[in-house]
């Protein structure tokens, strides 16, 4: 059975951290090793994870694993990096700039987690449609854009330097925004 590290250390929400966001980029299929690296230093971490179900050919017999939402990708805290380069699996940091707007993107992603609502990566282009803002439920206050994926509507949380998620949401909770 897979060892999973928890996707938040401390479990606090995002806007809690008391250090500048970073963003690891790490080298293939190192996303949760890494997480156990900042686990054993101390260091603050998000790595959202996902459930991905797998059909294994022939057989048809289903698994489920744990994956990052974000593949190669891992945040972290600190107000100057420090030993990241030191475990071997990071290859490069990004600097988030707009530390605000990281935080604002980020924690869309950690509540939906939190509340326990199906959260995917979107991994295909989608066209632009309505920009809204969720009125009402665990999600209120939170802005994107409504997509319709596998027949079923959803909320495109954007977060910069990462990429997209979709979360399943329900079209009388939103309205459009210009």
């Amino acid at each position: 059975m897979e060892k999973i590290p928890p996707s938040r250390f401390p479990n606090t929400p995002i806007e809690q951290a008391k250090e500048r966001w970073w963003i690891a980029k790490v080298k293939p299929r190192q996303e949760k090793q890494l997480a156990f690296d900042f686990l054993e230093f101390g260091i603050e971490y998000y790595l959202p994870l996902y459930e991905k179900l797998t059909i294994r050919p022939g057989t048809n017999k289903k698994r489920y694993f744990k994956v990052p939402l974000f593949p190669g990708y891992i945040c972290f805290a600190q107000n100057v990096p420090q030993d990241i380069f030191k475990t071997g699996r990071v290859v490069n940091l990004i600097e988030i700039k707009n530390q605000n707007r990281f935080i604002k993107e980020i924690s869309s992603i950690y509540m939906a987690f939190e509340h326990g609502l199906v959260v995917e990566p979107v991994t295909q282009p989608i066209a632009v449609h309505s920009q809204v803002e969720v009125t009402s439920g665990i999600l209120k206050g939170i802005q994107g854009v409504v997509n319709s994926i596998n027949d079923q509507l959803s909320l495109i949380l954007e977060v910069d330097g990462l990429g997209s998620a979709a979360v399943h949401i329900d079209i009388s909770q939103v309205r459009v925004i210009a």
